[in-house]
């Protein structure tokens, strides 16, 4: 009832429970109660029907539109109005029903600080199942790339190891080194000419010294020609 006291006046209080009363006759409006926030509720009847009275709220303040009055109406005096609930709600009931919904609000925010904590601790738990997981896969990749490195490295060392043979035993053919070195040179004396077969090659310097007869001018010139000759007798 304090609630009450601080929105009307006692003379007004005093004239709502007098207008509360039914047993004055030729009256055609009744005062019911109030809520929480202020407004009133009554009943009445226009045309002298007392078993079907009509229901209405007025409001502590007028609003410009009347859609800003529903959220002051509490469910239960709502009910009243559209004639669902014939027992007129009291002021200890809606503050009741007032403490109920705070408690209702205070454990829907634990309730969500809860599951925000529990979604939390499980993000928390994900990511260190997570990092175990990529730390085990690097430490697995370790051995790996050693192996994998170290047979790149055989298989380097197993390919210079000919070229490096190669390059000991035989020397790298310079062409322009060969090209400055038989430039001041006698092309004539310079040309060697290596056939393909050293014997064939033998025998064929043998004939030709058998059968140049310039050669063997040159040799005999000097000599006695009766000596040189050589005559067979027939046989």
């Amino acid at each position: 009832m304090d609630i009450i006291r601080r929105k009307y006046s006692p003379w007004k209080i005093l004239q709502h429970k007098w207008q509360a009363r039914r047993d004055i006759p030729f009256r055609r409006k009744f005062f019911v109660g109030y809520d929480l926030y202020g407004n009133t509720y009554w009943e009445f009847t226009e045309d002298k029907n007392m078993s079907r009275l009509r229901r209405k709220m007025q409001p502590l303040r007028q609003e410009l539109f009347e859609v800003d009055y529903f959220k002051t109406v509490p469910p239960q005096w709502l009910q009243w109005l559209r004639r669902t609930r014939d027992k007129v709600p009291t002021l200890e009931e809606l503050i009741q029903d007032q403490m109920r919904q705070e408690r209702m609000k205070m454990l829907a925010a634990s309730a969500d600080e809860k599951w925000k904590l529990e979604k939390m601790r499980l993000e928390q738990i994900e990511k260190m199942k997570l990092q175990t997981e990529l730390d085990r896969v690097k430490q697995e990749q370790i051995p790996a790339n050693e192996k994998q490195n170290n047979l790149d490295q055989t298989e380097l060392e197993s390919l210079q190891a000919p070229k490096l043979l190669h390059t000991d035993h035989a020397p790298e053919f310079d062409p322009w080194k060969q090209a400055d070195e038989s430039r001041d040179k006698d092309p004539i004396q310079s040309a060697s000419l290596s056939p393909q077969n050293p014997a064939a090659a033998t025998e064929v310097h043998r004939e030709s010294e058998i059968e140049n007869p310039w050669k063997q001018a040159d040799e005999s010139r000097d000599k006695d020609p009766i000596e040189v000759a050589s005559i067979k007798p027939r046989q």
